[in-house]
């Protein structure tokens, strides 16, 4: 009996449609996943700063009256280690895994206020999330929390890892004292407005907004790349 199977040529055909097809899906099934992961973060970290402020407050008071200009070592050490479990502060940010002169750029890549972990005195922690957060900064010429930093929350999901870009991997929430819980940045703005500053021109404070308009899902048309 005469087997028959494939020559050459056919095979290297077939591999070769293989390797097309692949390099036509892997980057968006990559892409994908890193969405869904990047969501997830994002409400993890909600989860997981609401659980820890209310275990605070229920000791320290209102979130409203914590001293967020005592030193940042203290306020950690005060309000945020005994209520959630703290891996590392990052003060310098090096401590962290970041490298020196690390800087956060906004979504339109420029660089503005918020320009790094400790710029205006900030010192960040490391959750057991593997997520960074920050409560603010202080305003260290006047000594004093300027605008809307007595209420804004920053978070790295992905810690001293690229991009290091707002939108991308740093996101901004706020704590709302009216629904008494951690919200995102931007929050009860227009869509047009959160849609504009979270894109290629934008600067990406209120990405996190947009996202949550959309069932905590990354949105067709988001600049995640």
């Amino acid at each position: 009996m005469k087997l028959k199977g494939f020559t050459l040529a056919e095979t290297l055909i077939t591999l070769g449609i293989i390797g097309i097809v692949a390099a036509m899906t892997i980057p968006t099934l990559i892409t994908n996943h890193q969405k869904k992961q990047t969501a997830t973060k994002l409400v993890k970290a909600i989860s997981t700063l609401n659980q820890l402020i209310r275990l605070s407050e229920n000791e320290n008071g209102e979130f409203s009256t914590w001293e967020k200009l005592k030193d940042q070592e203290e306020f950690i050490t005060r309000y945020i280690k005994p209520y959630t479990k703290v891996m590392q502060t990052c003060n310098p940010v090096q401590k962290c895994g970041y490298k020196a002169g690390t800087v956060w750029k906004y979504m339109n890549n420029s660089v503005g206020s918020y320009g790094g972990p400790n710029y205006g005195g900030r010192t960040p922690f490391l959750g057991i999330d593997g997520i960074v957060y920050t409560f603010g900064y202080i305003n260290t010429d006047l000594g004093e929390i300027v605008g809307d930093n007595n209420i804004i929350i920053i978070i790295d999901i992905n810690g001293k890892d690229k991009p290091n870009q707002f939108g991308k991997d740093i996101f901004f929430f706020l704590r709302d004292e009216n629904s008494n819980s951690v919200i995102p940045y931007g929050a009860g703005l227009s869509h047009e407005v959160i849609k504009q500053d979270c894109s290629k021109e934008g600067r990406g404070f209120y990405c996190s907004a947009w996202i949550r308009e959309n069932g905590w899902t990354i949105p067709d048309g988001y600049p995640f790349k």
